[in-house]
Parts: structure tokens; C-alpha cells; sequence
């Protein structure tokens, strides 16, 4: 097995059992209306901390899988998984603000690490079909793009969640982009055991 499959599963793996677990525990939170990053400020943080820590592993993974492509697509998508993994790496350590409450300069941080985290991931969805697509993997290239369009698709419905006074749907646009990202990464660790 290589290392990037390796850390694609572990890091993928980590990641969907600790918020699997997060909302099944009695944290008051609703998937449809609170982010995802909400767990990290109640007494369950642990296991935000580790879905975050676990979406990093795998980023570098992503990373370590495109790297031996010197084409200058994938030499794009191993920069933007970087940047995700260390946004995704920092989060756990900036919790959001309470809502309700001031606003913070971690609140502030922790919202910048996960736009940084979003939309490097959604881009190196994109930029990796292309760089999947000449390296010969057609059909591979088809399922980045559509996870890459998935996590799109979230990130719409983000923004019209806090723009158009939708916030009651803003945890369920979020999670769209955790099923896009996390769909990518078993794709590519897919590619790599094979």
C-alpha cells in the first residue's frame, strides 16, 4: 500500500467516524442549521479537533498522491492541498465565536482557515480532474470534477445562507462540502491502491 492510499484512508477514515460520533452525542446541535464547527466549543471539542486533524492527514495525502505528477495541474493541486491541510491542521486551535457573541480575533482566524480550507479543496477538486484527466484516468477525472462540484454546490448555499437570510440551512450547505471533499479523498486513495 502506498503512503499516500495511507493516509488518504486513515486521515479520511478519522475524519467520518469522529463526526459520526460528534452528532450522534447530545450536543443541542442541528445539522441543518449549525456549522460544523460548532462542536468545537462544546464539551465534546475532542472530536471536532480529531475530524479536523484527521481532514489535514488526508490532505496530505491528496498531496503526496499528485506529487510524483510534474505537470504543472498537479503541481497546482498539491499547493492547494497543502493549503488545505494546514488550515484544516491551525481550525482546532481558533474555535469559532458562540453565536450570539462578539465577534473574536480567533473567531475571526477560524473563520478564515475554513474559507481557506473550503475553497482550496473544491479548486484542487477541479485541478486535480485535469491533472487525473492527462495522466490517463477519464473516468476518475469525471468523479474529481463532480466532487469538486459538489463541494461547490455547498459553498452556494453558504453563501446564500448568510447572504439571503437562509442560516437556518447553513450546517446542511456545509456538510455538503465535508461529502465532497471526503468522497474525493476515498476516490483518490482508490487511485492509489491501484
Amino acid at each position: 500500500m502506498t503512503a499516500a492510499a495511507v493516509l488518504l484512508l486513515v486521515g479520511t477514515g478519522i475524519t467520518l467516524v469522529s463526526l459520526i460520533v460528534v452528532h450522534l452525542l447530545p450536543t443541542g446541535l442541528n445539522p441543518l442549521r449549525d456549522p460544523v464547527s460548532q462542536y468545537g466549543i462544546t464539551r465534546y471539542r475532542g472530536w471536532y479537533w480529531s475530524a479536523a486533524a484527521g481532514a489535514a492527514l488526508a490532505g496530505v495525502g491528496g498531496a503526496v498522491f499528485f506529487a510524483p505528477t510534474s505537470s504543472t495541474i498537479a503541481i497546482v493541486t498539491v499547493v492547494l492541498l497543502v493549503m488545505f491541510a494546514v488550515a484544516r491542521a491551525l481550525i482546532g486551535f481558533f474555535p469559532m465565536d458562540a453565536p450570539e457573541r462578539a465577534a473574536t480575533r480567533a473567531g475571526r482566524l477560524h473563520n478564515l482557515l475554513a474559507t481557506a480550507a473550503f475553497a482550496s479543496v473544491t479548486a484542487a477538486a477541479f485541478t486535480g480532474a485535469g491533472a487525473l484527466r492527462d495522466a490517463g484516468f477519464a473516468d476518475a477525472s469525471v468523479w474529481s470534477t463532480v466532487c469538486g462540484a459538489i463541494m461547490a454546490l455547498g459553498t452556494v448555499g453558504l453563501i446564500l445562507a448568510t447572504r439571503a437570510g437562509l442560516r437556518a440551512f447553513f450546517g446542511l450547505a456545509e456538510r455538503l462540502i465535508y461529502v465532497g471533499f471526503l468522497a474525493w479523498f476515498v476516490l483518490l486513495a482508490v487511485l492509489a491502491l491501484s
